[in-house]
Formats: C-alpha cells, sequence, structure tokens
C-alpha cells in the first residue's frame, strides 16, 4: 500500500518533468500550465482506475457458540445420600445469517446437547430452524424455544442447573419441535406468535398455539403470555406473566402461570420469585422461592415447593464456579422431600466468522 501511494505522488512528475524541461529558459504562459495540469489530472486518474478493486465484505457470517456445565453434588433423603456427577443443560451450537439480495436476512440455527453426564456424546436438538427477517419482523420454521419460556421463564431462569426455572418447570413447554414462530419488535415492545403442526395428530390445525408480548425498559421488564394446546379429550389453557427490575447491584423477578385444563380437576399453577445481589466483581449471591400447585387429590398430588440459595464466583465474562443449596419440600409426599448441595463449573464461548 506504502509503495502504490509513492507512485501515484512520484509518477505524475516524472511525466511531467520532460515538458517542464521544454519550456525552461522560455516565458511559461498560462496555457502551458493549464495544459501540464491537464497532463497531472489524467495521469492521476489513469492511475486511480488501476488501483485493485477492494474486498467485498461476505454476506454470510458465523456463529460458533457453546456452554458446558458439569456439576457434583449429593441428593439427600430421609433414607439415602445420592452422589452424582451431573451436567447442567451443556450445550454446543451454530448460528448462519446470510444478506439476502432483496435486502432481508436469512437466518439458521441449530443446537445441541452435550451429555457429560453419561458418556459425553451429543444429544438431542436443542434447537433446528431457518428462518428469514426483515422490515416485517421475523419468521422461522423449525424446533425453537415457546413464547412461553422466552418471556415467561426467562426473568426467573438464573440457576446454574437443569430443572429451572424451578416451578415453571414443572408445568410448561421449553423448546419445541415442528414450529412456525412469528416475531416483531415496535420499539420496546415485543410480539410473539407461533404455532406446532404434526401431521400425525387428528387436530386439523395447530397442536400448539403460543402469544405473547414483552415490553422492556432500561431497567424492567414486563410480560403477558397465553398458550393453549390440544390434550386427549381438553384443552390446556395458560396464562403467564412475569416482570423484573433492577436496581443497582440487586435484581428480582416473578413470574406467574395459571393452567386451565378444561375443568377435569387438574388445573395448576406455578409461581416463582427469585433474586440476585452482585456483591463485588467476581462473586454474586442468588436466592429463589417458587411453589407448583395442582387440583389432583392428596393421593396423586405433585405440589412442591422450592428454595434455592446459590454463590457464584465468576472469574472472567466466560467462567464460573458455584456451590448450591436447594430444598425440595412436597406437600403431601414427605418421603420424596430432599436436599440438595451441589457444585458445578460453567465454560461459555462465542466466536463470531
Amino acid at each position: 500500500m506504502k509503495n502504490f501511494k509513492l507512485a501515484s505522488v512520484v509518477l505524475p512528475l516524472i511525466i511531467a518533468i520532460p515538458a517542464f524541461s521544454a519550456q525552461a529558459g522560455n516565458e511559461i504562459t498560462k496555457e502551458a500550465l493549464q495544459q501540464q495540469l491537464s497532463q497531472i489530472q489524467s495521469r492521476l486518474a489513469q492511475l486511480e482506475e488501476s488501483k485493485p478493486a477492494a474486498k467485498k465484505a461476505s454476506a454470510t457470517s458465523v456463529n460458533f457458540y457453546g456452554s458446558l456445565r458439569p456439576t457434583f453434588g449429593v441428593t439427600t433423603t430421609d433414607t439415602t445420600d445420592s452422589w452424582d456427577v451431573g451436567d447442567a443443560l451443556s450445550r454446543i451450537g451454530v448460528g448462519v445469517e446470510h444478506q439476502l439480495s432483496n435486502g432481508m436476512t436469512g437466518f439458521a440455527k441449530g443446537e445441541f446437547k452435550v451429555q457429560i453426564q453419561g458418556d459425553a456424546h451429543f444429544g438431542d436438538a436443542r434447537l433446528a430452524y431457518v428462518g428469514i427477517k426483515g422490515d416485517f419482523g421475523r419468521v422461522a420454521i423449525g424446533k425453537q424455544s415457546t413464547t412461553q419460556f422466552a418471556i415467561i421463564a426467562g426473568p426467573v431462569d438464573i440457576f446454574n442447573r437443569a430443572s429451572t426455572p424451578l416451578a415453571y418447570d414443572d408445568a410448561s413447554p421449553f423448546r419445541q419441535q415442528e414450529m412456525v414462530t412469528y416475531r416483531k419488535s415496535f420499539g420496546n415492545v415485543e410480539f410473539r406468535l407461533e404455532g406446532q403442526f404434526k401431521a400425525s395428530s387428528d387436530n386439523e390445525g395447530s397442536d400448539f398455539f403460543n402469544t405473547g408480548v414483552n415490553y422492556q425498559g432500561n431497567d424492567f421488564t414486563v410480560a403477558l403470555a397465553y398458550l393453549s394446546k390440544d390434550m386427549a379429550g381438553y384443552n390446556e389453557n395458560t396464562l403467564g406473566v412475569s416482570a423484573s427490575k433492577s436496581f443497582g447491584d440487586f435484581y428480582v423477578g416473578a413470574a406467574y402461570q395459571d393452567i386451565d385444563r378444561g375443568g377435569n380437576g387438574a388445573d395448576r399453577s406455578t409461581i416463582d420469585v427469585v433474586g440476585a445481589y452482585t456483591i463485588n466483581d467476581s462473586y454474586k449471591l442468588k436466592l429463589g422461592v417458587s411453589k407448583y400447585s395442582d387440583d389432583l387429590s392428596d393421593a396423586a398430588t405433585a405440589e412442591i415447593t422450592r428454595f434455592n440459595t446459590t454463590l457464584e464466583w465468576q472469574g472472567s465474562p466466560d467462567y464460573r464456579l458455584f456451590v448450591e443449596y436447594q430444598n425440595n419440600n412436597y406437600t403431601e409426599r414427605n418421603e420424596m422431600d430432599s436436599d440438595q448441595v451441589i457444585v458445578g463449573m460453567r465454560y461459555n464461548f462465542d466466536y463470531k466468522f
């Protein structure tokens, strides 16, 4: 590049020297000077045209990412102590975006479980979809996160374990296959709409319908979602609300779901309340309480209340260690009550090309 810049200056002068020399000893007229200037400008234009074309930016971007989350701990009941190496939803994924000729963007993502608990093989797909986005919004087809999980469970999903959010996990969906989704943002407001379509089902339309709206302010969120599922002999309808707020080093979040199962005596509800306090740049304390309730008989009920306390050390933005205690208290099944203590690591990576 330096040699080219030098040539662009020196070459016009070399070209001009003979012409100026021919004028030596003679009176240089205005017309002669204008002629020399025109020659120099013409030569500069030729040199500019001969420059190699700038390399075009790639129309495709690739994101390779993952999160590895091994745990080790003990679960204690009235009769047993069970030690186990576990996994808190480790995953590896790749996402791609491609700029289309019409100004829109095509995208795709595949994300897969890493079974650290077990033989450490790649497990089922967590996400697998292709879509297109533009001014109209975003449309995608494939296995994706549900609206219910994204905006109702999201604000209370703060712990480093597989079964979270604590009460939400007992009742509602996370990721679903065979989905068609639509997303559109209007400033701070995001609108979401999706359906699940299975050809093997007896339903004429979607098996699963989920919609919601989420408002995200500078330090708070508020969301409302509606979920409808076609079950055998009845429809399950869920109304969920969530909210979160940051106060400096403090964070609080809450989520509630009312689940109507068609008046068959099996209605359910979930509530999760969480909080986090950033002690300093490295340490964070997390607390949570949750309750899952149902209308089943005392013999069949799965009602449970959970308490969770986590101390987390974050050595870098991508690496953390944690110790976590959780109490699981069943309303009727006392023999299933348990206390869990786990320690774990979490390493995230995210590379863009």
